[in-house]
């Protein structure tokens, strides 16, 4: 089903071990959700994805020994995170589960109402005890055909328990209402992020935390407007730190406004600081001790995979490979547990979808 090769980057030199299956696409999980199981050995792929519907087979790939397990089948792209004890939780409509990675058992963790659906990615603290869930709630039927016809719902589940709690319905407006990408707080269950998504050149309000004790909601980067109102600061695809401190975020660097790249805001929204834009960067991932960055580029057919030192804001290119740039061909550069291992989706010469790992113990 998957098989491992082995290639030299041709502009870095660097050694790339890819997984994948000849003619078919493989891809890893999002960059928000960890895809690796704690030995930072086995790892966590969905592959024979058909292109249309996106759905495929979620494996346990032993990237030493190359051995398969299938864990499911026939489910959507982008569903999946893995907690810190190997177990991986997975959506399908209104249900929420969770496989156990080795041993493959599986339990429902909660079910929404008939009229809800869960949408990915989910989140979940570093501890694995509370997932960050959103999910679209359909209304009856309006009377009036101006009226909202759903509600986007931010909440957390209780992994153990299936405790559901309702954090937030956001009522962004009209062309752009709804309210996704919900992340819980690694460290601190009772604070969700979650983004108003949209065209990022015309939302003014994209990162928010909500607080589930109270409801109350706060927009943590205030982004810059003309006087017309019209945002000059596109950003988006933000990721918490794993120490919970804040979400480091891209701006775009189509952004009037500049300096462009990699950011961090603090969890209060207090302050900001810009991180590095020596490249054109798309999506961030950042290490569990926090130490190093890991980001992609949207360019025309191909995607740069560069290491950013988070002490000297310094940047080093690992990488360049093809990108097919539509789901689920998108890099989403993420880390493994134990911060040696970087891992990506790339696209071959037939522009089939491989997942790349790369160790970068020796590039730091």
């Amino acid at each position: 089903m998957l098989t491992r090769t082995s290639f030299a980057d041709k502009i870095t030199g660097l050694p790339i071990l890819s997984v994948g299956c000849e003619g078919r696409d493989t891809a890893h999980n999002y960059f928000t959700a960890m895809t690796w199981l704690s030995n930072s050995r086995h790892l966590i792929v969905q592959t024979d994805i058909d292109r249309e519907k996106l759905t495929g087979s979620i494996v346990r790939f032993d990237t030493d020994t190359g051995d398969v397990q299938v864990l499911e089948e026939d489910l959507t792209w982008g569903r999946g995170v893995v907690s810190c004890d190997d177990i991986l939780y997975l959506f399908d409509k209104n249900e929420l589960y969770a496989i156990d990675a080795w041993s493959g058992e599986r339990r429902t963790i909660c079910k929404l109402e008939e009229h809800c659906t869960f949408f990915g990615p989910l989140s979940i603290t570093n501890d694995g005890k509370v997932l960050g869930v959103y999910w679209k709630e359909q209304l009856h039927p309006p009377e009036d055909a101006s009226s909202r016809e759903a509600n986007w719902v931010i909440g957390t589940v209780h992994t153990e328990s299936g405790e559901v709690c309702v954090a937030a319905r956001p009522l962004f407006e009209e062309p752009y209402p709804v309210a996704n990408h919900a992340m819980v707080n690694p460290v601190d269950p009772n604070h969700v992020f979650f983004s108003h998504e949209g065209a990022t050149e015309q939302i003014p309000d994209r990162l928010w935390v909500v607080d589930t004790r109270t409801g109350d909601m706060r927009n943590l980067f205030s982004q810059k407007r003309e006087e017309s109102g019209r945002p000059v600061e596109y950003v988006g695809h933000e990721i918490w730190a794993f120490d919970g401190s804040g979400l480091y975020f891209v701006k775009y660097p189509h952004s009037p406004d500049k300096p462009t790249g990699v950011f961090f805001v603090d969890k209060q929204g207090e302050w900001s600081e810009f991180v590095n834009g020596d490249y054109n960067y798309w999506h961030v991932g950042i290490s569990p001790d926090g130490w190093y960055a890991v980001a992609d580029t949207q360019e025309p057919g191909i995607s740069k995979i560069v290491l950013i030192d988070m002490a000297t804001k310094r940047s080093k290119l690992l990488c360049e490979l093809p990108c097919r740039g539509v789901h689920p061909g998108h890099p989403h550069p993420s880390f493994s547990p134990d911060n040696r291992k970087i891992t990506f989706t790339f696209s071959d010469e037939h522009d089939v979808l491989w997942v790349g790992i790369m160790d970068i113990s020796d590039c730091k």
